[in-house]
């Protein structure tokens, strides 16, 4: 199986419709935690994403909570 990345993930996601929803954001939440912390890389991934609004309100919401917390973490 190849091993996919973070950004591979958000492509896939934007396939179908150019927005994530918030489902599809919780994979790509999963996708960020499933070592338990939140990269420099996945930070910076996540504000460049969040600046170009491809997400609904919910999964907006959902992935800046994301990127809030590990910044005070």
């Amino acid at each position: 199986m190849a091993q996919w990345s973070l950004e591979d993930a958000l492509k896939e996601c934007l396939a179908d419709d150019g927005k994530i929803d918030k489902y599809e954001a919780r994979v790509i939440r999963e996708f960020i935690m499933a070592d338990g912390i939140v990269s420099e890389d996945e930070k910076r991934f996540l504000e460049k994403a969040l600046e170009n609004n491809n997400f609904d309100d919910q999964a907006m919401e959902l992935l800046s909570g994301v990127l809030l917390r590990s910044k005070q973490g």
